[in-house]
């Protein structure tokens, strides 16, 4: 070949930036050394940083909780989800993340007390000896725990406050090896619960002493106080410990339907890190909520927590078949980035277990050799001027691949028709190359999306966006000879 192709990767250091990559794994994928070694190996494959290990279910425990001895008090049995072997999941977990590199935080359900199965209720610790704690509507009836995902406690019962913070305090003396503690159901099960005797007598004690608040204030100010003494005592107990939570990911929602004042607790400083639970499939009202978290100025701190399961428990490995896959969770993981925030995390392992999604998402979201995957580092692209005769040399017949594109307001719709499936690099030139991303596809039809910003870290505004007009575009395959060239255009996107 006469000429090369040349091009340099810069590498970009972002300072005190670590791209975090976690996946919440449910108590039953942590019962047997054997499936933690596999959990664990599965983090590794597909270049996961943190994990997420769900340790306190619905009031008991998957850890030892005679490891602290007598200083925290801990009644809370060892979970019916474990055999009665003695086995430690979390130690066990924790020895081995640790040794290859992995952040272990310990995933504690908060305020949600019992299991849905009436069976299991019957035999649950707060269920049989502190019944009064659970919450009421404003009839003092409790609803049915199935609708409410099991019963509640009240966070407005100071005894049930003490005694979370006990829990959650025998858990981090027991461990001071822990990276985190990570609360979720960190809130009320819904807005017509909350008034529980003894914490409706505490609010208008408040009001005539504080002067009036509305009694949604109030809730909020139960969780919001509950989760400062959280921070305080764990704080205490090990300075280095993270605190984080799972909330809800519509901020409106959060406030007024649950009593969970997550912006708070950021600006205040109650927690190091959130991880909002953008499930919604509709990615619109993914964008959404990105912009109203955008507003708060805490990017870094913001974990976005996607969904990764499917209801039918099938597989979201991409076939053309689904309603939601592994293109869906890629597309979201590529606006995350894009818009600066602090990494994601799915939910969950399990479901990105089924037909062995996680490779294909790896593939598409998390090589290390991508400029977009690194958890530390960027890449950028140094412009090199492509000689025409070279760029007709390497154009090879485009009978069998196909890239066509399409303004939609604020991003552009790409469909492509690719001869192989794997790793497909492709390149924008405009006399000289101006931007490059990888993929990953399938062999046939695929779609992709792209917000036109040329910075592999920028916001698509102003000069970062790519300019409206005719561009060559080219794709490659990695490892092969495989590479296709196409004239485009590229019309006008609306400003977001």
């Amino acid at each position: 070949m006469k000429y090369l192709l040349l091009f340099v990767l810069l590498t970009v250091s972002i300072a005190g930036f670590c791209e975090v990559r976690s996946m919440w794994v449910l108590p039953w994928d942590i019962t047997t050394p054997e499936s933690i070694d596999s959990m664990i190996q599965t983090a590794l494959d597909s270049n996961q940083n943190e994990l997420l290990v769900e340790v306190r279910y619905r009031s008991d425990a998957l850890y030892d909780t005679a490891k602290a001895g007598e200083l925290f008090p801990n009644p809370e049995p060892r979970s019916y989800i474990l055999a009665d072997n003695g086995f430690d999941p979390l130690s066990y977990t924790l020895s081995k993340a640790h040794a290859v590199g992995l952040k272990v935080q310990a995933w504690v359900i908060v305020f949600n007390a019992t299991p849905l199965d009436s069976k299991l209720i019957a035999k649950n610790y707060v269920y049989n000896n502190h019944r009064d704690w659970l919450t009421c509507d404003k009839a003092g009836n409790t609803l049915n725990g199935n609708i409410q995902f099991g019963y509640f406690v009240d966070a407005g019962v100071p005894e049930v406050q003490d005694h979370l913070i006990s829990v959650f305090s025998n858990l981090v003396a027991g461990y001071p090896e822990l990276d985190g503690l990570h609360l979720d159901y960190i809130r009320y099960p819904d807005i017509r619960l909350g008034y529980h005797p003894v914490s409706v007598q505490r609010y208008n004690e408040y009001c005539a002493e504080q002067g009036e608040i509305t009694f949604n204030e109030w809730r909020i100010m139960q969780v919001s106080s509950f989760v400062q003494k959280v921070r305080d005592q764990v704080k205490m107990i090990n300075p280095k410990l993270m605190l984080s939570a799972a909330v809800f990911a519509d901020i409106a929602e959060a406030n007024v339907s649950y009593a969970q004042d997550w912006t708070s607790w950021l600006k205040l400083g109650l927690v190091d890190r959130i991880y909002p639970m953008a499930y919604n499939k509709d990615f619109k009202v993914y964008q959404k909520q990105l912009v109203h978290m955008k507003l708060l100025g805490k990017d870094d701190a913001i974990v976005l927590g996607l969904r990764a399961w499917d209801e039918g428990g099938k597989s979201l490995v991409a076939t053309g078949r689904n309603t939601y896959d592994v293109l869906d969770i890629a597309k979201r993981v590529d606006y995350t980035r894009l818009q600066g925030f602090g990494g994601v995390a799915m939910f969950s392992y399990a479901g990105l277990k089924v037909g062995n999604a996680w490779k294909q998402l790896t593939r598409m979201c998390f090589s290390d050799a991508s400029s977009l995957s690194s958890a530390s580092q960027y890449s950028s692209v140094q412009a090199a001027e492509i000689p025409p005769d070279a760029m007709q040399a390497e154009k090879l017949s485009s009978n069998n691949a196909e890239f066509k594109v399409h303004a939609e307001k604020n991003e552009y719709v790409i469909d492509l028709s690719i001869p192989s499936e794997g790793r497909w690099r492709w390149e924008v030139y405009r006399d000289e190359m101006i931007y490059y991303r990888y993929r990953y596809y399938l062999e046939g039809q695929n779609r992709d999306f792209w917000n036109g910003a040329l910075d592999s870290r920028g916001e698509p505004a102003g000069d970062n966006l790519i300019a409206p007009g005719e561009y060559t575009v080219r794709l490659l395959l990695d490892g092969t000879s495989q590479s296709y060239s196409f004239p485009v255009i590229f019309e006008a996107l609306e400003t977001p």
